[in-house]
C-alpha cells in the first residue's frame, strides 16, 4: 500500500513538472486614439511572460473578422503586426478584441472592445469624461488669471484639454489644463467686458466642454463732459418812443393821417419800422 502511494505521489509530482504555467494577456488598447480608413491600426499589451500573442476579431454577432499576432514578442508585452482598418471593419458597430498566447485558447483571453462608425476606429472607453463645473470669473486689465480645470473621475489620464472661442492671449496647458490670461488694457474699457468661451476635454472618441463667462473689470472712467458754454442772449433794446423820424413839433395825429391815406407812406413805415406794433405806437399816441 505504502509503495502504491509512492508511485501515485510522483506520477502527480511529474504531472506537475510537465504542465506548464499559463502566461496571461494582462491589458491591451490601441496604441493611439483612433484611426481612420486610411491607417492601420496597432494593438499593444502586456502579458504574463514572453509567448506568441494571438488577436481575433469578431463582430457583435460573434463573426469572425480576422486575427493579427505578435510572433515574437518581448518579456511582459507585445505589439501586435499592424493592419489596414478596412480589412477588418467595413461596418459600422462595435466589435470585439480578444488577445490570448499560444497557451491559451481565445475563451480565456482578454477582450476590449472597438467601435467603428464609418470613418474612424476607436477604442469603446470604460470611463465617463467629465469635466467638473468650472464657475465664472472676473480680472482687472494687466492683472494675471490663473486657475486649473479638472476631470470628475481622477483615475483618467491622458486627457487633453484646449480652448473654443477663448479671447487674445488665453491659453490652457493641454495636459494639466491649467488655464492662465492676462488681459490688455485694449480688451478693457469704460464699462465691464465680458468674454464667453468653452473649455474643452478630449480623449479617444469623448469629449466635454464647459462655457465660461470671464469678466474684465472696468479699466478706467469714462471723462466728464465739458460744460457747453452758452452766450448769453443780449437785452432787447427798448423802443423808442417817438420813433426817430418823428419830429416832435408837429401833431402826432398827422402822422397816423399820412400812414392811413398815403400808400407810398404806409409801406415806407412798414419796411423801415416793422419793430412797432402799429403807427400809433411809433408816434406815441392811443390807437
Amino acid at each position: 500500500m505504502l509503495i502504491k502511494l509512492s508511485g501515485l505521489s510522483a506520477l502527480l509530482l511529474l504531472l506537475v513538472v510537465m504542465t506548464p504555467a499559463y502566461a496571461n494577456v494582462t491589458s491591451m488598447s490601441l496604441e493611439k486614439g483612433f484611426y481612420t480608413t486610411d491607417e492601420s491600426f496597432k494593438l499593444i499589451g502586456t502579458q504574463d511572460g514572453k509567448e506568441t500573442v494571438f488577436i481575433i476579431i469578431r463582430d457583435a454577432g460573434g463573426n469572425f473578422k480576422g486575427m493579427l499576432s505578435d510572433p515574437s514578442p518581448d518579456q511582459g508585452e507585445f505589439t501586435a503586426i499592424p493592419r489596414p482598418v478596412p480589412n477588418f471593419f467595413t461596418s459600422e458597430g462595435i466589435y470585439n478584441a480578444t488577445a490570448f498566447v499560444d497557451s491559451q485558447k481565445e475563451e480565456e483571453g482578454f477582450t476590449i472592445k472597438l467601435e467603428f462608425d464609418g470613418k474612424k476606429l476607436f477604442e469603446v472607453p470604460d470611463f465617463v469624461l467629465e469635466l467638473k463645473s468650472i464657475a465664472d470669473r472676473s480680472v482687472e486689465v494687466e492683472k494675471t488669471l490663473s486657475f486649473t480645470v479638472g476631470l470628475i473621475d481622477t483615475s483618467i489620464t491622458d486627457a487633453v484639454f484646449s480652448l473654443e472661442g477663448e479671447p487674445t492671449g488665453a491659453t490652457i496647458d493641454s495636459s494639466t489644463g491649467k488655464f492662465v490670461w492676462t488681459p490688455s488694457k485694449s480688451q478693457g474699457n469704460m464699462q465691464d467686458v465680458f468674454y464667453t468661451f468653452d473649455i474643452v476635454v478630449n480623449k479617444g472618441s469623448q469629449e466635454d466642454r464647459e462655457k465660461i463667462t470671464i469678466t474684465v473689470k472696468k479699466a478706467y472712467e469714462e471723462p466728464a463732459p465739458k460744460p457747453k458754454q452758452t452766450i448769453p442772449e443780449p437785452e432787447p433794446e427798448p423802443l423808442q418812443i417817438p420813433a426817430s423820424f418823428v419830429d416832435e413839433t408837429k401833431d402826432p395825429q398827422s402822422y397816423v393821417d399820412r400812414y392811413n391815406n398815403e400808400a407810398s407812406y404806409k409801406k415806407w413805415f412798414d419796411d423801415n419800422f416793422s419793430e412797432y406794433e402799429s403807427i400809433y405806437q411809433a408816434v406815441g399816441i392811443e390807437e
